[in-house]
């Protein structure tokens, strides 16, 4: 049986956990942080497009029996339409930016703590909702500020 070197589960590790510390995880199979850091832009640069969702094809719309929700449901996703415009128009807007970012940062060799990457993606999807839907809406701008508030005030050692 073939042995697995340090440097391909290093990388396996790192795609299975992309915010991992490189140092951290260099030091548990036993590689420099200098090649790790290497190692990781390989794994991440490979792993471009490996994950990407899978081109949508058209469904039948479910309708469930009235009985099962009653119209609350309908009447909720109703309203929400008209704040935020259709779920799957919104949803390929945000999730192209969101790939975006990753390929980027990837290409980059940036990586982010979960509360930073959380944030831009939560950032993105108000963004999205804005473009979408109705700009008009108070609470999507409040909330991008909020999600940049939160980190800032973390790194200024304030956590919420």
């Amino acid at each position: 049986m073939k042995k697995i070197s340090k440097s391909t589960k290093f990388m396996q590790y790192i795609m299975d956990h992309p915010t991992a510390k490189v140092g951290t995880v260099a030091k548990k199979f036993g590689i420099t942080p200098s090649l790790g850091y290497q190692l990781r832009k390989k794994a991440l640069d490979n792993q471009i497009g490996v994950f990407a969702p899978p081109e949508m094809v058209p469904m039948p719309e479910p309708r469930l029996p009235d009985w099962a929700f009653g119209d609350y449901v309908d009447k909720t996703l109703d309203t929400r339409a008209q704040s935020y415009g259709k779920f799957k128009d919104g949803a390929a807007l945000m999730q192209s930016i969101k790939r975006s970012m990753a390929a980027h940062a990837a290409t980059h060799g940036k990586t982010f703590a979960d509360d930073q990457w959380e944030a831009l993606e939560m950032i993105v999807h108000k963004m999205g909702r804005i473009v979408n839907g109705n700009p008009d809406v108070t609470d999507h701008w409040v909330d991008i500020a909020g999600y940049a508030t939160l980190i800032a005030d973390r790194l200024e050692g304030r956590p919420r």
